[in-house]
């Protein structure tokens, strides 16, 4: 699943994303399939580090897409895009939900865009399980992020327990 959605947003988003970016939507991603249905998307543990989310995994699975020239890295202006390659695949064949395409896609719509960076790292920054690490790790630690923290917040603004 995760190559699959690395796959959906660099195609959505035609290929003008860095890695910053992808790395937080697919922190997005998995933090709004916690909050919404209390499981993520991905196996991937993620970590605080370095001030955000963060997983090897996703170092990893970008190198098997590389290799497999399914996507490539360009530099653009002083920019690592991630852009689809000639081996790249078609994201309607995937097989995604209505519902998770629709999710996906607004992350794209919300999020995309070199003018939105700053936006995007401030919003990932307040999500619940950001601060709770942030006030409890240092940033060089690699901690567990509790993504299920953010749906126990919801829970308590809609009054339950």
């Amino acid at each position: 699943m995760l190559e699959k959605l690395i796959v959906f947003f660099v195609c959505k988003t035609k290929g003008h994303i860095i890695k910053t970016q992808l790395v937080k939507f697919l922190y997005l991603a998995d933090l709004g399939a916690v909050k919404w249905q209390d499981k993520q998307l991905t196996d991937l543990d993620w970590r605080y580090y370095l001030n955000g989310p963060w997983s090897e995994n996703i170092d990893l699975a970008l190198e098997k897409l590389y290799k497999a020239r399914i996507l490539q890295e360009v530099t653009k202006d002083s920019a690592k895009l991630i852009q689809p390659a000639e081996n790249c695949l078609n994201p309607k064949t995937f097989g995604f939900s209505k519902g998770l395409e629709l999710r996906l896609s607004n992350i794209v719509y919300e999020w995309a865009g070199a003018n939105k960076l700053d936006e995007l790292l401030e919003y990932v920054y307040q999500t619940e399980p950001m601060i709770s690490a942030q006030q409890n790790h240092d940033k060089e630690e690699k901690a567990l992020l509790n993504l299920r923290l953010e749906s126990q917040k919801l829970v308590e603004l809609l009054g339950g327990k």
